[in-house]
């Protein structure tokens, strides 16, 4: 009996074969588990996935207890639909500002250093998952241990100034670290994002205006206030348009799109490009592809290289 495994099922077999941490393994051999159609004919393969998890789990229980922290607290691996870096000074509300934006609190308190090791929280933006990486504040000496590998990975840094009358230096010290590793942040469109926080500090909101005034033409900043809630749905949209990705939607021929788990390209990116996304040997056996597009394309043929757009639904004939 054919195993008939369904596309979702070779998503996450690539997921696999690029997943580098052990749990991260585990976690996606539990998930094909659950794709996989359960028959005759995938009782050899779910047996091999099952012994693949065992392995796992004992190789794990072998690494030395240091080895595992360290990965916990200084290399934080990639999640969801792009990794965002959260930089600043003591008290600028890096941990309160987070915790807003994912719903997830964070330990939070009124005097410096509280964030000891890299924390993570996964903020919802419509229908995708964007990593937030808490960091320790600069000027912490525990900070070089880490700085400048993260800074080089993010996809996207979030600068986190609080407002006062101190904001011009406040920026120049921080883009002094970020330059150290990452010399070009300047030339990189959407790459650096400065959130000035605690708007509720009124007296400074002249400041603010003569800093956006200065800055703004240079770089993207966003006024809010994490405890008050102010402008944090404007600053999810300006993280998302920063990640310069796209979400494609895969539909099966006869049957309604999946709208609720989209693909994450990045723009830019073509039709063969997504095809390889759902396996690597459509690269070779897709024929054509039809697209729908809002107020454009309605099921439309459209060619290998053609390049989709955010939110572009795809179905892929092979």
């Amino acid at each position: 009996m054919p195993a008939n495994l369904p596309p979702d099922y070779f998503v996450e077999e690539k997921k696999l074969r690029q997943a580098k941490s052990i749990d991260e393994k585990i976690a996606i051999i539990e998930k094909m588990i659950a794709i996989m159609p359960h028959h005759k004919g995938t009782d050899k393969l779910l047996a091999s996935l099952r012994a693949k998890i065992a392995k796992l789990r004992e190789e794990k229980e072998k690494k030395p207890q240091t080895q595992r922290r360290f990965e916990q607290f200084f290399n934080v691996k990639k999640d969801g639909a792009g990794q965002v870096l959260c930089i600043g000074f003591p008290n600028a509300g890096k941990s309160a500002l987070i915790s807003a934006l994912s719903g997830e609190p964070l330990e939070v308190a009124d005097y410096p250093y509280t964030t000891r090791i890299l924390h993570t929280r996964m903020m919802r933006y419509e229908d995708i998952w964007i990593q937030l990486v808490d960091t320790t504040a600069i000027g912490d000496e525990n900070t070089p241990m880490w700085f400048g590998n993260m800074v080089k990975k993010a996809d996207v840094l979030l600068a986190v100034i609080a407002l006062s009358d101190a904001l011009d230096i406040e920026y120049e010290l921080i883009m002094e670290e970020i330059k150290r590793y990452r010399p070009d942040i300047e030339t990189k469109d959407g790459s650096l994002i400065i959130a000035v926080n605690k708007l509720d500090l009124t007296r400074y909101v002249s400041c603010l205006d003569e800093f956006i005034h200065r800055r703004g033409k240079e770089k993207i900043i966003i006024p809010v206030s994490a405890e008050k809630d102010v402008n944090l749905h404007e600053l999810k949209e300006i993280i998302f348009r920063s990640l310069n990705i796209a979400r494609i939607y895969s539909k099966l021929p006869g049957k309604k799109p999946d709208l609720e788990s989209p693909f994450v390209m990045k723009k830019g990116g073509t039709v063969l490009e997504f095809a390889e996304k759902i396996h690597k040997d459509f690269l070779v056996k897709l024929k054509y592809a039809k697209l729908w597009r809002k107020d454009s394309y309605n099921g439309m043929m459209v060619s290998k290289d053609f390049i989709l757009e955010d939110k572009d639904i795809i179905e892929l004939h092979i």
